[in-house]
């Protein structure tokens, strides 16, 4: 690690600029407080490594983030229970969100319950309704609209609930469900991209979803939001602003990643699948675990008993 005072009139965006993994050929993470840290590792991250179910970690709500130069890194929803996503396709973001569905309901099939906004036709979702814990999958605005008034009544139920008991925060009570909502191409719920009558129920979508990152963790509710097109449109401000946690993949410009990250960065990133920047209270530069339908369909047959509720 090597350690620099920041020259006055110099930004650490500047530094970060520089090649110098390309002229070490190494690689080299940024970190900035005050002063500049540049951490130089000596060996690579992998280009790929498999999920499996070693990873789970039972009545819990920890996730596996992916590798980076440390060792395994976890996300735990219980306290940071929204995550803002982005990059450009096929880089991963659809492989981290069923890597978050099927960690969360492996660990926790009797305490959740799964909301997708699936933007892109349902295709890659919508094969899981039938499960118990998938208790619905939009496809279009229309339906998004119709499934986001759900959930924002069950969370002025749980408001009521709360106020009547005394609650403040869901972690402190015994209340034991969660319930995830995960957007895949919040983009399609912009109202600036969507004509005629849709644009009254995207206005809906994003106030919705608006409420939820605001209020809603405290309440048992759980944001995942996700888009390839990181713009002010597609990830309202709201949102934004009560997300804690960013994780983008490859991004196809600095502005792209700065939606996401606040910061530069992104667009520098490998062209790898499945590599990304997770920043919580600083980024960490991962390598996010590859599961695929296959796999996820073939463990969730083992434990059939378990998830229906039948064991």
């Amino acid at each position: 690690t090597l350690i620099y005072n920041v020259p006055l009139g110099i930004d650490s965006d500047t530094i970060k600029k520089l090649p110098i993994a390309e002229a070490l050929n190494k690689d080299v993470e940024f970190e900035f407080d005050g002063i500049m840290k540049i951490n130089i590792y000596h060996h690579t991250l992998p280009e790929k490594w498999n999920y499996d179910d070693t990873l789970l970690k039972p009545n819990t709500w920890l996730v596996p983030i992916g590798k980076n130069h440390t060792g395994l890194l976890y996300h735990d929803f219980e306290k940071y229970p929204h995550m803002l996503c982005g990059g450009v396709t096929r880089f991963g973001k659809t492989v981290f969100i069923k890597d978050v569905f099927y960690s969360i309901l492996m660990n926790q099939p009797s305490n959740v319950e799964i909301y997708f906004l699936d933007l892109k036709g349902g295709l890659e979702f919508g094969k899981y309704i039938n499960l118990p814990q998938v208790k619905g999958v939009a496809s279009d605005v229309f339906e998004a609209a119709e499934v986001l008034d759900k959930i924002i009544a069950d969370l002025k139920a749980r408001e009521k609930e709360f106020r009547k008991k005394g609650y403040t925060n869901i972690i402190d009570t015994p209340i034991q469900k969660r319930t995830f909502v995960i957007v895949d191409e919040g983009a399609e719920l912009s109202p600036n991209i969507i004509e005629g009558e849709g644009k009254k129920y995207a206005k809906f979508c994003q106030a919705a979803l608006s409420e939820i990152s605001r209020i809603g963790g405290g309440l048992g509710l759980r944001l995942l939001y996700c888009t390839q097109y990181p713009t002010k449109e597609a990830v309202p401000m709201q949102v934004k602003m009560n997300i804690v946690t960013r994780i983008s993949f490859i991004a196809a410009a600095q502005i792209a990643s700065r939606v996401i990250l606040d910061e530069i960065g992104a667009e520098d990133l490998p062209s790898i699948p499945g590599r990304a920047i997770y920043k919580v209270e600083k980024n960490r530069t991962i390598q996010v675990p590859y599961i695929d339908d296959k796999y996820m369909i073939q463990q969730m047959e083992e434990r059939e008993d378990e998830i229906t509720g039948k064991a």
